[in-house]
């Protein structure tokens, strides 16, 4: 992919690309000053301020975005963070979905970036809501909204008030929740899925494993915990099974980072924890069991393909006779793609939104 090439834009990149450009007109100085692109979802951001010739720097959350843009960005920083976003003076954010995350990055822009920074955050209309006004207003003295366009807006944020250390105050997220009469302290940080709370579905998957452990799950055995998120499952499978190889990882640095914070602050230590696109570091037939719950949202689209995505990955890193345990929406119906992509598939429970199956790779020589 060439460096200066145009992907195609979506419409919130549209209106994004069209009032940047309507603040270089209007202040000519910003088309040589630092601009930061951060988690930019199509590319389409990216190869515009290299088309253009912009001094950019790139912040990409996902490990999948950003080998698929990396011909385009080059070396990313994975989160928002001073040395991505020093004497910044313009930044361009596709708001994601917890107001966590919008809070954590306008920190660190109005606690990095130069006194003129303009932090434009856009979003399709519709997904908008006057909570993120209040969280940009509690790091800028001077928040508005840009016109619509292509049914999407950008929140403007400017006059960065005066910060101070080197994280948000309330980052990451801190909590304590029970998981079979044990406490757990979780962590989290913007992008994290979840949060620091016990997802329901999570919260049937452990009470599951806990009452019927399959039999892969023995002492010398390899686990890997795959989109661990804040990472409830890996800390409690560390605190059952002390004796097994566990591995944890997500596509999410966010998500890496609250993993490793949450395994922390439960004084667990020997737990891998990988920023990984699906289980591309782990080699073929080498693990004997995967706990999933998987995503079944990007940003704000449903889409089971990540889901499938992920199948095919422990499909491919299992041992033969070694079992992935999954948790899913009821409504997804994900048993007969299990059955397909990874080997016979049986429930082992279920409640009103959620199912628990286990899938064994079957031995082909067998």
């Amino acid at each position: 992919m060439s460096m200066t090439q145009q992907l195609a834009p979506d419409n919130v990149d549209r209106m994004l690309l069209r009032v940047a450009q309507e603040a270089f007109e209007a202040e000519p100085w910003r088309r040589t000053a630092p601009v930061v692109v951060i988690h930019d979802v199509t590319g389409a951001l990216s190869s515009w301020a290299r088309k253009h010739e912009l001094n950019v720097r790139f912040v990409q959350d996902s490990a999948a975005l950003a080998a698929e843009q990396g011909a385009i960005t080059g070396p990313v920083e994975v989160a928002p963070s001073r040395a991505a976003l020093s004497e910044a003076a313009t930044v361009l954010y596709r708001l994601a979905r917890p107001l966590e995350a919008l809070e954590e990055v306008a920190w660190h822009v109005a606690r990095w970036g130069s006194a003129d920074v303009m932090f434009l955050a856009g979003q399709l209309q519709r997904h908008l809501n006057f909570s993120m006004n209040t969280v940009l207003e509690q790091v800028f003295d001077d928040v508005s909204a840009s016109r619509g366009y292509y049914k999407a807006r950008a929140l403007r944020a400017q006059s960065p008030k005066e910060l101070h250390g080197e994280t948000p105050p309330r980052i990451p997220r801190k909590n304590v929740v029970q998981v079979a009469g044990k406490d757990v302290q979780l962590r989290a940080y913007g992008l994290t899925f979840g949060a620091a709370r016990l997802d329901p579905g999570t919260k049937l998957l452990l009470k599951t494993l806990y009452a019927n452990p399959p039999e892969q799950f023995t002492s010398g055995a390899t686990i890997v915990d795959l989109g661990c998120g804040n990472g409830t499952i890996v800390t409690t499978l560390a605190q059952r099974y002390r004796n097994a190889t566990l591995i944890a990882t997500d596509d999410s640095a966010s998500a890496v980072q609250s993993t490793t914070a949450t395994l922390a602050a439960n004084d667990i230590e020997d737990v891998q924890v990988l920023h990984q696109s699906g289980l591309e570091q782990l080699a073929d037939n080498s693990v004997d069991a995967v706990v999933l719950n998987p995503p079944f949202h990007v940003g704000t689209h449903l889409t089971s393909d990540i889901a499938f995505f992920l199948f095919d990955e422990v499909a491919r890193t299992l041992k033969p006779g070694g079992v992935l345990l999954t948790v899913f929406n009821a409504a997804r119906n994900y048993r007969p793609q299990l059955r397909h992509r990874v080997g016979p598939t049986w429930q082992l429970a279920r409640d009103k939104r959620f199912i628990v199956t286990q899938s064994q790779k079957v031995d082909a020589h067998v």
